[in-house]
């Protein structure tokens, strides 16, 4: 096999080995490589960093193994070496005693096994040249994986990403020392062509090889070209947009909870404002330190930092491209994350389906679009699937004959895709859903609310039989179901009324009597006066409303308010006029958001219209709901924005 050299006229190095997320199978990648690398010395190092107890040796061992232990237990007692086939592995609990191995082993080959916390101080210790393998699944951390190679190879590292990990067996065989695929432990043919002397020649790593020893079990596959500078600094600013946003919305109940308790003691689960958004921009900061960037590159803004309860954040990374001629110019990036309820669109995209099958507005989880129906038995099957453990992941909804065509176009399989024009995922009614440890609960549960699986071959696939028939008149008319109403009957809440505790006592009263009067959630009343004005009834907005429910005069007239400033007129001309809402549009999403901009861009559309302070509106209620125990939608989803 034909290899191809990683420099030329240079001294050889290691290999290192790492993971990137939560990818698993990193250190039996680790003792192939090493396994392979030994065919012509007979054997070869495997440094473990960030290990502290000493390898278990194997009965069978190569003597020059045997020989490896023994030079390590003389000239490097404090780490734990042993004999394994043909690998002398060797445990090291702190990176900087990787330096003193590498010099104890002289000129043997070796690879060194790093967690991904040690990974750059590992790589700071390395010689050069040395090449580095990243065990990563790339379905779910691939702008993570780029940003990795990204920064390595910026180093001037050689790097390669393994996609999937070795076999069960494999694995056993690579640990114990034996090469994996050989029926008796023996070598296979050459798949390095070693090491070369020092007079200009340079170790020459042969991964094709490599993936020829594992017999396509290990999957080798290279990030294609170099990751662009500007591409990783704008990577490495979504992700900590996403590290904040994530942070805010984990901590959202507690900036939510009352300052004291119903006995009056402050309440020790209550988090301030200012220490809910520092947690946020230092969880921007974690996330780039892990992924290379310094903290000190990245600025966090928050753009509703003025509400009561932000839910964006804004990621600015500054950095300095050295590529080619741009060296040492500057390069900024930026973007926005925020945690916004399921089903509020984010900016660009589609709210209402076309191109062929469903014709109505689409509802969004996850990202995908669905009929309205679907996504709420959607939400009532994920919070069921919740309670028994497992977090339903949407990975496909709604397709349009176009999407389809293109689709089936990469993968030209009826057996596997539906050519265009006869796919159900053009109904808006079909959910492609995992993660596969949850294919076994969906197949016993999906059938209670309404999902059926369409294909005994695809576990992931369930479509929606509990409303209209697919691709129907009926269905493209049809409306999401859950209107909020009743007198509040929120035991879980403080307070013997069911209001929650954030409710002054001068307005418990008029909110269980409005509530009582016009059919609606006192709760779901109360998070809205929280919102418009913290219960402040002379509160006056720059848009000229007024009042504890910040009507507009053209609309307290509408509604016979005659003083808006009178907290309990108010209160209850709120009550009605979300009870007329509630009733035109079927969800308290759209209810809130048509209190907010007004019904008119709310029909047009559907759903919550692409207002930013319509949908932080919608998204501060609902969570505050969240919060307090009365959730009246899904938990907040994080997504990129901008």
């Amino acid at each position: 096999m034909r290899t191809r050299p990683l420099s030329s006229a240079v001294k050889p190095g290691p290999l290192l080995v790492s993971v990137v997320g939560t990818a698993e199978g990193s250190q039996a990648a680790a003792a192939a490589l090493a396994c392979a690398i030994a065919v012509e010395e007979r054997a070869a190092l495997l440094f473990d960093v960030g290990v502290a107890g000493r390898p278990r040796p194997t009965v069978l061992a190569s003597s020059q193994a045997r020989e490896l232990e023994e030079r390590f237990a003389a000239e490097l007692p404090e780490a734990r070496s042993a004999a394994r086939g043909v690998l002398c592995r060797v445990s090291l609990p702190e990176p900087p005693a990787l330096a003193g191995a590498l010099e104890a082993a002289g000129g043997c080959p070796c690879v060194v096994h790093a967690p991904p916390e040690l990974l750059h101080e590992s790589v700071d210790l390395l010689p050069r040249p040395c090449g580095v393998v990243l065990r990563a699944e790339l379905a779910s951390d691939l702008s993570l994986t780029a940003l990795a190679v990204g920064d390595l190879r910026s180093r001037g590292l050689w790097v390669r990403v393994l996609k999937r990990p070795l076999g069960w067996i494999a694995a056993r065989r690579a640990l114990a020392g034996a090469l994996p695929g050989t029926a008796n432990g023996g070598l296979p043919p050459r798949l390095l062509t070693g090491l070369r002397d020092e007079r200009g020649q340079a170790l020459i790593l042969a991964l094709g090889g490599v993936l020829a020893l594992i017999a396509a079990v290990l999957a080798l596959v290279a990030i294609a070209g170099a990751v662009a500078g500007k591409g990783r600094v704008q990577r490495a600013a979504d992700l900590a947009a996403v590290s904040a946003a994530r942070s805010m919305r984990d901590d959202l109940p507690r900036l939510l909870a009352p300052a004291r308790l119903p006995g009056g003691a402050p309440n020790p689960a209550r988090m301030e404002k200012r220490d809910y958004l520092e947690r946020a921009r230092l969880a921007a900061a974690e996330a780039s330190v892990a992924n290379g960037v310094a903290a000190g590159r990245v600025r966090v803004r928050f753009p509703d930092r003025a509400s009561f309860a932000p839910l964006r954040a804004r990621a600015i990374v500054s950095a300095r491209l050295e590529l080619g001629r741009e060296a040492g110019a500057p390069v900024v990036a930026s973007a926005t994350a925020e945690a916004a309820p399921p089903g509020i669109a984010a900016a660009g995209e589609t709210t209402q389906a076309s191109g062929g099958g469903y014709g109505g507005a689409l509802a969004r989880r996850q990202g995908e679009g669905m009929r309205p129906d679907v996504a709420a038995a959607f939400d009532r099957m994920a919070a069921a699937a919740t309670a028994a453990g497992h977090s339903l992941l949407v990975t496909s909804g709604f397709r349009s004959d176009a999407e389809q065509a293109e689709l089936f176009a990469a993968n030209p399989d009826p057996t596997w895709v539906a050519p265009p024009g006869r796919s159900l995922h053009r109904c808006a009614t079909e959910l492609d859903l995992g993660p596969p440890s949850a294919y076994a609960w969906l197949a016993a549960n999906a059938g209670r609310f309404g999902f059926v699986k369409r294909y005994s071959w695809e576990d992931w696939h369930f479509g929606y039989e509990g409303g209209p028939p697919p691709c129907s008149t009926a269905g493209d008319s049809v409306e999401a179901a859950g209107a909020v109403t009743g007198g509040g009957g929120d035991g879980r809440l403080a307070g013997s009324d069911g209001l929650p505790s954030f409710v002054p006592d001068r307005y418990r009263a008029p909110l269980s009597r409005a509530a009582s009067r016009w059919n609606v959630s006192a709760v779901l009343l109360a998070a809205q006066l929280m919102a418009e004005s913290n219960f402040d009834p002379d509160a006056v907005s720059p848009a000229g409303a007024q009042g504890i429910a910040q009507f507009i005069p053209s609309t307290a007239a509408a509604y016979g308010l005659r003083d808006p400033f009178d907290p309990e007129a108010a209160i209850d001309a709120q009550a009605r006029l979300m009870a007329d809402l509630l009733e035109q549009f079927g969800s308290p999403q759209l209810a809130l958001a048509a209190y907010n901009a007004g019904p008119a861009p709310v029909s047009a559309c559907g759903c919550v219209p692409d207002y930013p302070e319509t949908q932080a509106y919608v998204a501060r209620i609902l969570a505050l709901l969240e919060g307090t125990g009365a959730s009246l939608a899904p938990p907040l989803e994080v997504r990129l924005v901008a």
